[in-house]
């Protein structure tokens, strides 16, 4: 019960700090269209954060179940992961969740701390930002590796792209196989989907998939999943020598409407001491004025994902 507290303040703090950060989403017609949505920015110098752009994307939003619904059917709807939707409804049932209840949709991110040019992938938040030109940007969910395999952080670029691709399997996987084989054939038991797009010259690639409620988990050998409807959308659309930064940042700091709010996301069990020493690091670069002992209790509590005001050093009194 705790935790649903916390969840419902979150999205308090950031619809009354900002009533922008809120609003009602209608269902798409089409349940598996991509996420097409594209989201305007803004940049300002670092050390005037009163007068700070944008660099908070999206809008929070509810949605009443309906019947025959789960919660990966909801995530995928609103083109969500299956993590960041479920740590912002812990306590509801992912199989079965009573029709007709609202539960919330956390669409709403803070940009990574990174060039604004092609692809970022952020892995913790299992998030791929596509900076377009004039300050635009998409985002996309993610599958991501799981312990062990995840994908290397650097700089790369979309190398070779292939439509209904061989997957080659490599030796190190074959004998996690049932029945180990070196190659999959296109079709629907081919992990990599419809579409593949290499990384520079590496093994790790950007492709679809054959299980779509995999995206939004730790489930890869390394490579980035997405629906099969997103991958679809970016294909055709994302040339050869296209930038990627694969990044981890764990906590993440935005503005909007001259606020500043932060992120926390605990991948591989990163501990509340360094997220919050992750945040104050942003917070003295920044020059922000913050409640240090505010911010840890913050920073202890915080669910994944969620969206908090930073608190002030001193805040207003009523």
């Amino acid at each position: 019960m705790k935790r649903a507290i916390i969840v419902v303040m979150a999205l308090v703090l950031a619809s009354a700090g900002s009533p922008s950060l809120g609003g009602e989403l209608q269902p798409k017609p089409e349940i598996w269209s991509p996420g097409t949505e594209v989201y305007a920015y803004g940049t300002a110098a670092i050390a005037d954060a009163t007068a700070r752009a944008a660099t908070i994307i999206g809008r929070a939003a509810t949605h009443r179940v309906e019947p025959g619904e789960s919660l990966l059917d909801v995530a995928r709807r609103y083109h969500l992961g299956y993590q960041e939707l479920i740590d912002a409804n812990p306590e509801v049932d992912p199989w079965v969740p009573p029709v007709g209840m609202e539960i919330q949709i956390p669409s709403v991110w803070i940009l990574p701390r990174e060039k604004a040019r092609g692809f970022v992938l952020n892995i913790p938040e299992m998030r791929l930002y596509y900076y377009l030109p004039d300050s635009k940007v998409m985002t996309f969910p993610l599958g991501v590796g799981m312990e062990g395999w995840d994908t290397p952080a650097g700089t790369y670029w979309i190398g070779e792209k292939r439509k209904d691709p061989v997957w080659y399997v490599p030796a190190s996987i074959q004998h996690e196989m049932e029945q180990p084989r070196k190659a999959v054939p296109p079709g629907p038991d081919n992990p990599l989907g419809s579409y593949w797009m290499r990384l520079s010259k590496t093994t790790y690639g950007i492709h679809g998939t054959n299980n779509p409620w995999a995206v939004g988990r730790n489930v890869t050998h390394g490579c980035i999943r997405l629906y099969p409807e997103d991958i679809a959308y970016l294909f055709p659309r994302v040339p050869p020598k296209t930038p990627v930064e694969v990044v981890y940042q764990y906590t993440k700091v935005g503005f909007r409407e001259g606020r500043a709010y932060f992120q926390v996301h605990r991948h591989r069990g990163k501990d509340d001491a360094a997220l919050f020493m992750g945040l104050m690091q942003q917070v003295y670069r920044m020059k922000l004025a913050v409640d240090v002992r505010a911010l840890r209790e913050l920073v202890r509590t915080a669910p994944d994902g969620a969206i908090f005001l930073l608190p002030p050093t001193n805040p207003p009194q009523y």
